[in-house]
């Protein structure tokens, strides 16, 4: 698969298990936006996962894509974060639709119930860390050994 657009939900996971590999084994590259990368970058988060993150950055794997003002992104995510008539989402989310929608990229987001709304109104595809695993799994990139470790280990968190 092409580029991808990242919450940080997804993504997480596979940096909490050590896995990052099997992200550059099935994306060309990895769209994240700022708005994510701040949240990732939280001290609260683990170092090895801040540094696998930016170690992904600088090898160019992943690219932080900024929301700024006066932009048409920037009006969609403002739109989505105030928009008090669906499920309220928070900056992370409401910045990786808008930046899906842009780039006409699939969003990996683990809980496309929460955002189903928008998936339907801006037509994103949406998969999330089981389908990917699954896809992997397909495709014979990780045994059934490695499928259900990297679940149980996820489910440890």
């Amino acid at each position: 698969m092409k580029s991808i657009v990242f919450n940080i939900d997804c993504l997480l996971n596979f940096l909490k298990v050590r896995r990052s590999d099997l992200l550059e084994r099935k994306f060309k590259r990895i769209i994240i936006s700022n708005k994510v990368y701040n949240n990732l970058s939280n001290p609260s988060i683990s170092q090895y996962i801040r540094d696998d993150l930016n170690t992904l950055i600088d090898k160019k794997f992943i690219k932080i894509e900024e929301i700024n003002l006066n932009t048409a992104v920037f009006e969609l995510y403002y739109e989505i974060i105030n928009n008090y008539d669906n499920e309220i989402l928070g900056e992370s989310e409401a910045s990786s639709i808008a930046l899906a929608v842009k780039n006409k990229k699939t969003l990996a987001f683990n809980n496309p119930k929460s955002i189903e709304f928008y998936l339907e109104k801006y037509d994103i595809k949406c998969i999330g860390t089981k389908d990917i695993l699954n896809d992997l799994l397909d495709k014979k990139i990780i045994s059934t050994d490695e499928f259900y470790g990297i679940l149980n280990e996820l489910n440890q968190y």
